[in-house]
């Protein structure tokens, strides 16, 4: 046998080991399980836009929250799973989120907001902002993008907590709220000059 017959025969092999089977990626998936839902990713229908090229492999993981701190736990898994699939030689994951909206009844959801958190009480210095902020931080820590509405008009001082000393921006006749440490803000806060005042009617 000729060394062109045996690179021939090299290429073939490895060709035909490049070819990644789709059916043996998707029982592979399938062992992967959702730790809280323990059932696998296949029958949640959280794997999406699965793609094979040659050796390289993406999809996507549909998550049920943004802030799903068990992402690098599944990647994890699927990455182990797949290890016994032949020709893969690159796996690309990416992830995404999909929630459910809560119900609007008989008023008009906030545009481009998926989810709200609703912090409050009906007593004074009990750490409303404090919570504010430090959930506001973790969600956004997680890959949430976060925004908080400073609703307090006695003190509001979640500027304050967050390091924030700019002011909201106005373009075309539309406010843009600053932001600190990763988190967006509109807050009364903005409105007066610190130390300032402020009298209220009504």
């Amino acid at each position: 046998m000729t060394w062109k017959n045996n690179f021939l025969l090299e290429k073939e092999r490895f060709q035909h080991m490049s070819t990644v089977s789709e059916e043996l990626v998707w029982s592979a998936l399938s062992r992967v399980i959702e730790p809280d839902f323990k059932k696998d990713l296949v029958t949640l229908k959280m794997i999406e836009n699965l793609k094979i090229d040659g050796g390289n492999l993406s999809f996507t993981i549909v998550l049920t929250t943004p802030a799903c701190p068990l992402k690098d736990e599944m990647k994890n898994a699927c990455l182990a799973s797949l290890a016994s699939v032949p020709g893969i030689t690159n796996t690309e994951i990416s992830f995404t989120a999909r929630t459910t909206g809560g119900s609007f009844t008989g008023k008009t959801p906030i545009p481009g907001v998926k989810n709200v958190i609703a912090v409050s009480s009906g007593k004074g210095g009990v750490g409303k902002s404090t919570t504010s902020v430090n959930l506001a931080i973790a969600l956004s820590q997680m890959g949430a993008k976060v925004g908080i509405m400073d609703a307090d008009v006695y003190g509001p001082n979640i500027p304050m907590m967050l390091g924030i000393t700019d002011t909201p921006r106005q373009i075309d006749k539309k406010l843009f709220p600053p932001s600190g440490h990763g988190i967006t803000v509109m807050s009364m806060a903005f409105m007066v000059p610190p130390g300032t005042p402020l009298i209220w009617r009504g």
